[in-house]
């Protein structure tokens, strides 16, 4: 689950450009806003449709699974009445889901490129492999936040939120991984570039959830906004159709120039 250094350098330039970006909107603007950044966890699976996938995982039992997704953004909010605000973002995303071969005996088929593309071992250990198909994107989220609650000392504040986020393909990859106990050819996982897809370069994912805000200061807002999406379209051009469906939530910061 590490950070590739490409990602690593993306995004330490989203936070300089945040950083210097706030200083200079803040000096000079007199319109109500804020700006911020969050880091973003969840979980996600996929929606497969298509037969193609038993020319490589399904020649065994092969169950779908989830895969842990995560994030970073920079947050630019307009304010554009009492009770709505547009959250306006650029960030990094990895989303993807998982399957899992389990019942493998000699002879039966893996995914091309690990190994001999068959098992090779005769002993009694249990052998399984979880495929996690990983899709790294650049986004732009746009959420529309409106306001359904607060407490009394206007501390907390909730909306419901939904959004769009339109997204660029950087980089899709395959991570193979055999269970503990079990290896191929001395090798515990597998990195592979072709994961059976020709990545779609443009994505589109739709969300919807909950933003809750914390006023710690006068000009500094804490938020947690959880939110469930999918993608209404296809990650891959090819046969192997999978459309990602996800949950998680975005835990960050603000800072508010209003009086």
């Amino acid at each position: 689950m590490n950070w590739s250094l490409k990602q690593i350098r993306i995004i330490c330039l989203l936070i300089v450009f945040a950083i210097v970006s706030a200083n200079a909107l803040f000096a000079q603007s007199k319109d109500k806003f804020e700006f911020g950044a969050s880091v973003s966890l969840g979980t996600g699976g996929a929606i497969l449709t298509s037969e193609a996938y038993k020319q490589y995982t399904d020649t065994m039992k092969c169950s779908n699974g989830m895969h842990l997704n995560k994030g970073v953004n920079i947050w630019f909010d307009v304010l554009l009445s009492k009770k709505t605000d547009l959250q306006m973002g650029l960030g990094f995303q990895q989303i993807g889901f998982a399957r899992t071969q389990t019942g493998l005996t000699f002879k039966n088929y893996t995914y091309p490129g690990i190994g001999t593309g068959r098992i090779e071992d005769l002993s009694n250990t249990v052998k399984e492999i979880t495929y996690n198909y990983r899709f790294s994107y650049l986004q732009f989220p746009l959420i529309l936040n409106t306001n359904i609650g607060r407490s009394g000392n206007f501390k907390w504040i909730s909306h419901f939120s939904v959004g769009i986020t339109p997204q660029i393909l950087m980089k899709h990859q395959l991570v193979a991984i055999c269970n503990p106990g079990f290896s191929i050819e001395g090798k515990s996982q597998f990195k592979l570039d072709s994961s059976g897809f020709d990545g779609r370069i443009l994505s589109l994912s739709i969300h919807a959830g909950f933003n809750f805000e914390y006023r710690a200061a006068k000009n500094k807002i804490y938020f947690f906004q959880p939110m469930v999406g999918f993608y209404p379209l296809s990650v891959s051009k090819t046969s192997n159709a999978a459309y990602p469906i996800f949950a998680g939530i975005n835990v960050g910061v603000l800072l508010s120039n209003f009086e």
